[in-house]
């Protein structure tokens, strides 16, 4: 089954319109129709007729946080995307404070553990939402590789430039899965010294 992890803006709907964004590297995942969730675009491209897919919102609950109607904006675009298609859709939120205290990461980070399935196929997307718990996410789904048999396929991110109008202009779609994979590297590089390890990083960088 696949799990599409997303984190869900905090903004008003209608700072980011639904727009087309244009891949940089894997055009495999390039969708024509535009978007406002960016890994949207990616799932039109790679949901199958009569697969699970649940999708979980991660939603920080601010005092101004308009998560909620991005939750039912994203279901509905989503939905509509997945008619022709016909994959079984199922939707799921986890809510988090707007904080970023030591606490509050262990308790995401558990929490995501505790969701991801064993054996699924995992869609991330970063675009929206406070930066730090990105990091809890990482690590939810290193431990997913490691301990569910989970394999981790895509994490997205959707960058837009905002002209002096405050009008979005040049939206890409980076497939920032490599990443991830560099974040799992750096834990697992062993060297007796500091030079060693540079180098064994620089040689890694060359291939």
């Amino acid at each position: 089954m696949k799990l599409v992890i997303a984190t869900l803006p905090m903004k008003a709907l209608g700072l980011v319109p639904p727009l087309r964004y244009p891949v940089d590297g894997n055009r495999a995942i390039e969708y024509d129709g535009a978007v406002r969730y960016p890994v949207n675009a990616v799932l039109a491209k790679t949901l199958k007729k009569d697969e699970d897919v649940t999708i979980l919102f991660i939603a920080a609950l601010g005092k101004y946080s308009a998560w909620e109607d991005h939750r039912k904006a994203f279901t509905e675009e989503l939905t509509a995307i997945n008619a022709p298609i016909g994959a079984r859709l199922s939707f799921e939120c986890l809510e988090i404070p707007f904080s970023q205290k030591k606490r509050d990461f262990n308790n995401l980070l558990t929490e995501l553990t505790d969701r991801i399935p064993q054996g699924a196929q995992i869609f991330a997307d970063i675009t929206y939402g406070a930066k730090p718990p990105i990091l809890s996410l990482f690590c939810a789904l290193s431990f997913a590789e490691k301990y569910c048999g989970a394999d981790v396929d895509y994490i997205v991110y959707g960058q837009i430039d905002f002209n002096p109008e405050q009008k979005p202009e040049n939206p890409v779609l980076f497939d920032i899965t490599s990443l991830y994979c560099l974040f799992n590297l750096m834990g697992m590089i062993e060297s007796p010294d500091r030079e060693s390890a540079s180098k064994l990083l620089k040689d890694f960088f060359s291939v």
